[in-house]
């Protein structure tokens, strides 16, 4: 008896070890094939270490499903039904910065990333640590704490080296493109997303070559570069992905009008409208409304960007905030209206 539930809890831990392996490398279908093999098993099983591993992972691959209240869920039911030791008490954590993380509360993530980092070297197989410390590097970068984010990454990236784990490595150096684009180490990022696109991403469901497209386009937008940013961001909204479909559609909108290809940029431009309303984007409504009052509609220009500023605001959306502040602030100095310009500008570096 005791053979045979040795054999099983065997079985089992290699189950959850392929699981693990599918949900890393976001292959959600494969991870539900997975999960259905390890259900059937699970009443087999005795040792509670297995079962709280299993109800872990289990909790992961909801939240990488975008179930997050039936993740956390999970995540608080092991943490209730077991006592963790080791190597779970390393899932619980880091599990639960990532929840954080998709919960928008960045800095009770690195808490919880730090408290799982304390059991990384001696609890966890060293193929877990690019993963690790790429989630970590990803959530400084939001935080634009881009020091550490760089920091993590080339940790990430060495790692992932060592145990050839592509998409890591494809992953890894998008990140440190945006570290540098942020820096506005613009050579640099470019090389970075360039090499990010010639590693072997075919493995994940995740759609890599999009994001790096789209990010691409961002970059050459950002330089004025505007037919080589059209050129990426049509690549990217190829993939036809739901959130960043609508986002590569707004900046092929806007090089559009900026390159002086007005019929193209109203086709672009009636889509993306139409999208926007149709989803209820309000973001997209107001992004889409003020670049039309910008180059069509520029009798009510000022007063539509100034409401829509104040909805930036009005969402803690800093980045936008600052986006269409500082373009405001250069139309009011263009048109030497300097205190209005004053205005607009300090409210662009808060």
């Amino acid at each position: 008896m005791y053979q045979t539930d040795l054999k099983n809890a065997e079985i089992f831990n290699e189950l959850l070890d392929e699981l693990y392996d599918n949900i890393k490398l976001e292959q959600v279908r494969a991870g539900e094939h997975i999960r259905s093999r390890i259900t059937e098993q699970e009443p087999s099983i005795r040792d509670e270490k297995l079962l709280a591993k299993s109800m872990l992972f289990d909790a992961r691959l909801e939240m990488l499903k975008g179930n997050l209240d039936k993740g956390e869920k999970l995540l608080e039911g092991a943490a209730d039904a077991f006592v963790l030791t080791g190597e779970n008490l390393y899932y619980y954590h880091f599990f639960k910065g990532l929840l954080l993380y998709r919960q928008n509360k960045l800095q009770e993530a690195i808490v919880q990333y730090e408290r799982a980092e304390s059991f990384l070297s001696v609890e966890i197989n060293p193929r877990e640590v690019s993963d690790f410390y790429y989630k970590l590097a990803n959530t400084y970068y939001y935080m634009n704490m881009t020091a550490f984010s760089v920091l993590n990454a080339n940790k990430a990236i060495e790692a992932a080296f060592q145990y050839n784990q592509e998409l890591q490595l494809a992953k890894c150096r998008m990140l440190q493109g945006l570290n540098h684009m942020y820096l506005a180490d613009f050579r640099k990022a470019e090389d970075l997303f360039l090499s990010a696109l010639q590693h072997d991403a075919t493995e994940s469901e995740l759609q890599l070559p999009m994001y790096i497209h789209h990010n691409l386009g961002i970059l050459y937008f950002k330089q004025n570069q505007l037919e080589k940013a059209m050129g990426q961001f049509e690549q990217s909204m190829q993939y036809k992905h739901s959130e960043y479909y609508l986002k590569s559609l707004y900046y092929v909108t806007e090089s559009s009008f900026r390159l002086g290809m007005k019929d193209r940029a109203m086709e672009y431009f009636t889509e993306g409208f139409a999208l926007s309303k149709k989803r209820d984007e309000d973001t997209y409504k107001w992004m889409f409304a003020m670049l039309h009052k910008q180059y069509v509609d520029m009798d009510s220009f000022e007063l539509v960007w100034r409401e829509g500023i104040e909805y930036f605001q009005s969402i803690e959306d800093e980045n936008s905030v600052r986006h269409f502040s500082e373009r405001l602030a250069k139309y009011y100095t263009d048109n030497h209206d300097f205190e209005k310009a004053s205005r607009y500008y300090l409210l662009a570096l808060k």
